[in-house]
């Protein structure tokens, strides 16, 4: 782990009714996408992905940098070392597919002190045992970063963006404060067969270095309407221009990087 912190994230397409119905739904505002998303998508930008150590072996993530949470979200630790040898990667001690796991990391500095010898650190027992030893010091710090671990059989989640198809893993929902920048997902609740989430801003096909947050927004045809397949927000716009559909932005947010 060097100075730097890791970060990274997945989708959320098929969210279940129970999900939408948690989400205290809002008065419609329209949402325009940010600068940032809009260069976004003018080409398949691809996110970075960082190793980082587990259990002796090299694992993958996405770094998608701090997030600021409210209470109540499950958070798994991570350590840096400020200090440490060539090759030294963060350390995690959980990965998908183990109970303890979430993509939300708690970050711990670890610092070699003055007079000891660093060394590779490949695992938390390594760090807790040089810390035992007196060679290490570890402040657990405020920090929170997003970086999911690839290569564990997440399932990917299909969804549409710009009339094609993509694909992210659904991470869940997670409680943000304020200031996060958190983009549109519109998840129809009464859609035709083959109806998947559908992004508010246009992702071109490969891209991954996406903001991961996304806010729900519920999209209801209106009784009587011809519903159809969406598979753009230009053609969910022009529905509820003629009409047909209601827009209801919810507080759910997901965390669903692409990949």
């Amino acid at each position: 782990m060097a100075r730097t912190f890791p970060f990274l994230i997945a989708g959320a397409a098929a969210l279940t009714a129970a999900s939408l119905a948690a989400a205290a739904p809002q008065r419609p505002t329209a949402i325009q996408p940010s600068a940032q998303t809009q260069q976004l998508a003018q080409a398949a930008v691809k996110q970075p992905v960082v190793p980082g150590f587990y259990e002796g072996k090299t694992v993958r993530y996405y770094n998608f940098g701090p997030i600021k949470l409210r209470a109540g979200n499950k958070l798994a630790p991570i350590w840096t070392v400020t200090n440490g040898v060539a090759g030294q990667h963060n350390i995690i001690d959980t990965v998908p597919g183990e109970k303890g796991y979430t993509p939300l990391w708690q970050v711990s500095k670890v610092t070699w002190k003055r007079g000891a010898t660093p060394r590779l650190l490949r695992s938390a027992d390594a760090v807790k045992q040089a810390a035992a030893a007196g060679e290490v010091t570890i402040a657990r710090t405020s920090t929170v970063v997003n970086c999911p671990v690839l290569g564990f059989g997440q399932k990917k989640v299909a969804g549409f963006s710009g009339g094609h198809l993509i694909h992210y893993y659904d991470l869940g929902p997670v409680k943000v404060a304020p200031g996060n920048a958190v983009v549109p997902l519109y998840a129809v609740t009464n859609g035709v067969s083959g109806q998947n989430n559908v992004t508010g801003d246009t992702i071109a096909i490969g891209q991954t270095a996406y903001p991961p947050l996304w806010g729900i927004v519920k999209v209801t045809w209106k009784p009587g309407a011809s519903k159809r397949l969406l598979t753009s927000y230009s053609a969910i716009r022009k529905a509820k221009a003629a009409g047909q559909l209601t827009l209801v932005k919810t507080s759910l947010v997901v965390n669903c990087p692409i990949v």
